[in-house]
């Protein structure tokens, strides 16, 4: 079984390159033959676009398509009046969305995933919990703290998904698994080496924990996103995958979406 690997499409930033990018991922899906396609958040900045888009890819690649919801679908600068809760349940609607619950492949293959958050831990010891927490360094201000609010802390809101994706781990101990989050779980993934501006913002990146919970479990691959790099590092038995589409901005050739999709768009075969 071949599964496709992609995230940070963000098909609603120009005009016009949502159904660009939904044509470049249609054939690549029918180019490289992909049997399942794993999308690691971030499709759009509305969660109704992100739906629409997942739901597209389903019907015109004729394939499954699973999904973890990424910080931009969950912002809510389209729809004032909802929190991050009430837009991440509303992307439960989507049938592959891995917050659902976990989804098997095949008797000997589980994928289990959520979105995760982050907790500080790739940001500099030079900075405090109440520092991160005003996530705004030089003017600069991180969105999700006023486009994706949550009923509780940025690090409670970490420690839900963790103990969320720890059960469902427990529960598949026996299966090869691969495992979706939005955020990072390596800090290989983060900006590395950061400068004096991002020893800050990389606190916003994921969480360490993450990356020792897939190792702990053994699992085969974790997919993620966020950082918009194209990266996969190995620690022991457990393959690490960040791969992302990207803003047109830091496309190699930015007026040709198709290339770029299948450019962008890795593969990974289970037994």
């Amino acid at each position: 079984m071949k599964i496709g690997i992609l995230s940070d499409l963000h098909v609603d930033l120009k005009n016009g390159i949502y159904e660009k990018i939904l044509q470049g991922l249609v054939t690549a899906v029918k180019t490289k033959a992909i049997d399942v396609m794993i999308i690691a958040g971030d499709v759009a900045n509305d969660y109704e676009v992100s739906l629409g888009f997942l739901r597209d890819v389903e019907l015109k690649a004729d394939i499954r398509c699973l999904f973890v919801p990424g910080n931009h679908d969950i912002w809510n600068e389209k729809h004032r009046d909802m929190t991050a809760w009430d837009t991440y349940q509303a992307l439960k609607s989507f049938g592959g969305n891995l917050a659902n619950g976990p989804v098997a492949l095949s008797e000997d293959w589980t994928v289990i995933g959520d979105m995760g958050w982050y907790d500080y831990s790739f940001g500099s010891v030079d900075y405090t919990i109440s520092d991160f927490d005003r996530m705004q360094i030089e003017g600069r201000l991180w969105q999700d703290k006023v486009k994706a609010v949550w009923d509780r802390p940025t690090i409670d809101m970490h420690q839900y998904f963790l103990s969320k994706l720890q059960k469902q781990l427990d529960a598949n101990r026996h299966k090869n698994i691969i495992l979706v989050t939005h955020v990072v779980p390596i800090v290989e993934f983060t900006v590395q080496p950061p400068n004096r501006l991002w020893r800050y913002l990389n606190a916003f990146l994921g969480s360490r924990q993450y990356g020792r919970m897939a190792l702990d479990y053994s699992v085969n691959y974790s997919v993620s996103g966020h950082v918009h790099y194209r990266r996969r590092k190995t620690h022991g038995h457990t393959t690490f995958i960040c791969n992302c589409l990207n803003y047109t901005s830091q496309w190699i050739d930015n007026n040709d979406p198709q290339k770029e999709v299948q450019r962008a768009l890795k593969t990974i075969d289970i037994a």
